[in-house]
């Protein structure tokens, strides 16, 4: 069935035309001399091991908030726990808000507080509540039945029976927010390119200055923190089993 859906969409798209059509000795010699001009520049290294240090602020901000928004509008995205218009009306705000790409946000980021790493702030902290309601109240919804039935015949209700939910599910809620916030790392980069602070930020400036091998400096740096990002989250989650 995938392979299917995968064959029609590419179909559908010209993908296997566009193939044909391009020249791949040329694209491959471009590509070659393109990188072997590129050097590492050390004087930049500093500015880089900043903009990295102004990245992981913007994304640990961002989380941190979100997962502060998010949990509460995951509990009132439950019909259990609220009625359901209300669930209806959470549920749609945070599908609204990840609607909207993160680029997008860092636009109208940029738009409304000017260029740098507060307009990052803000744009990625409500796109990842979106995602992390998403994710929350998905896992609350996949606690056992029986418990929460359990918990009902108690007089748990609104507030406390959300209280005992998150308690029954808190090792896929850490394990979530801890996927966003290395989600977030990787998009505060994205977001940069449109001015929103971050590593992406400086990458735009010397890519206009055509300083490649400054530019090349600076995505190596994002490489590495992305390693030690995968390297940490690794360890969080093994610390959450």
């Amino acid at each position: 069935m995938v392979i299917i859906v995968l064959l029609s969409a590419a179909l559908a798209l010209g993908f296997f035309l566009k193939l044909y059509e391009v020249d791949w000795m040329r694209g491959f010699l471009n590509i070659y001399t393109f990188l072997k001009d590129i050097r590492l520049e050390g004087e930049v290294l500093y500015d880089a091991l900043y903009a990295i240090y102004e990245t992981l602020l913007i994304s640990l901000f961002a989380t941190a908030l979100a997962i502060a928004i998010s949990l509460p509008l995951a509990a009132v995205s439950i019909s259990d726990v609220v009625p359901r218009w209300a669930a209806v009306i959470a549920r749609s705000t945070a599908a609204f808000a990840r609607s909207i790409p993160a680029l997008m946000w860092g636009v109208l980021g940029v738009v409304a507080f000017g260029p740098g790493p507060a307009a990052g702030a803000v744009a990625l902290t409500i796109y990842s509540v979106g995602y992390l309601t998403k994710l929350f109240y998905e896992t609350f919804e996949n606690v056992d039945r029986n418990f929460v039935d359990a918990v009902k015949v108690v007089g748990a209700r609104g507030l406390k029976l959300a209280v005992l939910i998150y308690r029954q599910q808190k090792r896929q809620i850490v394990t979530n927010s801890i996927f966003m916030l290395e989600y977030n790392v990787r998009t505060a980069t994205i977001i940069g390119f449109v001015g929103a602070g971050g590593v992406g930020y400086y990458i735009t400036q010397y890519l206009n200055l055509l300083d490649y091998g400054a530019a090349a400096t600076f995505i190596v740096a994002v490489f590495f923190i992305v390693l030690a990002m995968e390297g940490a989250s690794y360890v969080l989650r093994r610390r959450s089993i």
